[in-house]
């Protein structure tokens, strides 16, 4: 098993994991890292969450979001909960409310 590059996964999840649940079920990472990156990644998708909304995003697919991809929101809120982490407050967002 390739070692997780620690850094590139705090500043890109995306680009380390292929899932917010890999992230929780990592033997190498300590509870403070999962949190830290569940929280990079939980900015990341209602950032693009946001702009799918304002029509930025790519043509969305048969049984796509609108604007794009599905969103990770779910997953990621899902993968916090497992290790306890908290989501990001939803006043400390720098876009809408994603629920």
């Amino acid at each position: 098993m390739e070692e997780i590059d620690k850094d590139k996964a705090k500043s890109n999840p995306a680009a380390v994991f292929d899932k917010p649940a890999d992230v929780a079920a990592s033997k190498e990472l300590a509870p403070g890292e999962k949190t830290k990156i569940l929280q990079e990644w939980e900015l990341d998708a209602r950032l693009q969450d946001a702009a799918a909304d304002e029509g930025m995003a790519r043509k969305a697919e048969p049984g796509e979001k609108k604007g794009g991809a599905k969103s990770l929101l779910p997953e990621i809120k899902e993968a916090q909960r497992v290790v306890g982490a908290k989501p990001l407050p939803d006043e400390g967002a720098p876009t809408k409310f994603t629920p």
